[in-house]
């Protein structure tokens, strides 16, 4: 509960920076463009495929060698359903990997397909890996001083399901901390590890 309130006062604090930060900008409308194309962050991406893994197994979306990840996310190729259609499947990992080499997916009972955006090493992100949470509690990946959040996901170490094997947790957050600093996430009952990539 004290992580929740936390990000919510840094949500609140973060957005009247930005009020005042908005006002100051509209004053000098030509210069952002500028800033913005100045800081374009990568010359090159490649997009990486990786398996359709087995049913409740891990997808790794690998970099070629010379390449870490920007980006990534999933394809859910099968869905567990309900004999009345209902899903009772769940994503418990959408994230990079730990050395930031490609990008991780993973369903608890179906099919899934990882998909990494891969750039060259010398322009990638750095990973920031957050402490596992306890139940129901955030964990927090802060990013090296220097640097700041642009993007993220979540490792699920636990998942609470019921007596049939259905599931009874999801993931409540998976996002950017407001300050900009790092990324954090949260599940409905069991425990988390947020990932950070940091610029």
């Amino acid at each position: 509960m004290f992580h929740t309130t936390k990000h919510r006062l840094t949500a609140c604090a973060a957005a009247a920076v930005l009020v005042g930060t908005g006002a100051a900008v509209s004053g000098d409308m030509t210069t952002a463009p500028a800033q913005a194309a100045a800081k374009a962050p990568v010359s090159r991406a490649q997009t990486v495929v990786g398996p359709i893994s087995e049913p409740g197994q891990v997808s790794v979306a690998y970099c070629p060698a010379d390449m870490r990840v920007l980006n990534g996310g999933y394809n859910s190729i099968t869905f567990s359903e309900s004999n009345g259609g209902e899903p009772y499947d769940a994503v418990r990992m959408d994230a990079p990997t730990m050395d930031g080499k490609g990008w991780v997916a993973n369903l608890m009972t179906g099919k899934i397909q990882a998909r990494a955006v891969c750039v060259p090493e010398a322009e990638a992100p750095r990973v920031a890996v957050g402490p596992t949470s306890n139940d129901h509690s955030d964990s927090d990946a802060y990013c090296p001083n220097g640097t700041n959040v642009i993007g993220g996901g979540f490792i699920a170490q636990t998942w609470s399901r019921n007596g049939y094997g259905e599931s009874q947790d999801d993931v409540t957050a998976n996002a950017p901390i407001a300050s900009g600093k790092g990324w954090y996430a949260r599940q409905f009952a069991a425990k988390v590890q947020a990932r950070a990539l940091c610029s």
